[in-house]
């Protein structure tokens, strides 16, 4: 599976393990957690990390959990957040 195609059906992957590869775009530590965006292609997913932020630019395998929140619960009115992967494990990818 890819970054584009969690983004395009979030729904079908929520609260599944994934796989997906990407070079990082954004990396913000918070402490010793980490927060990055992950970019393949047009397609881009934020990943949550328990692990030090990586580098700018690096490739990278993420496994992880995808979620998918919706602000407002499950009320018609509410809104869809973009998905996210909570990392549990993460490689330098080729």
């Amino acid at each position: 599976m890819t970054i584009a195609d969690l983004v395009a059906n979030p729904k079908a992957y929520n609260d599944t393990a994934v796989t997906v590869v990407g070079d990082v775009e954004l990396s913000i530590p918070v402490g010793s957690q980490s927060t990055f965006d992950l970019r393949d292609g047009p397609a881009k997913i934020t990943v949550v990390s328990r692990s030090a932020a990586p580098a700018v630019g690096a490739r990278l395998t993420v496994t992880g959990t995808l979620h998918v929140v919706s602000e407002g619960g499950h009320e018609a009115e509410s809104t869809e957040l973009p998905p996210v992967i909570v990392e549990s494990a993460r490689v330098a990818a080729p």
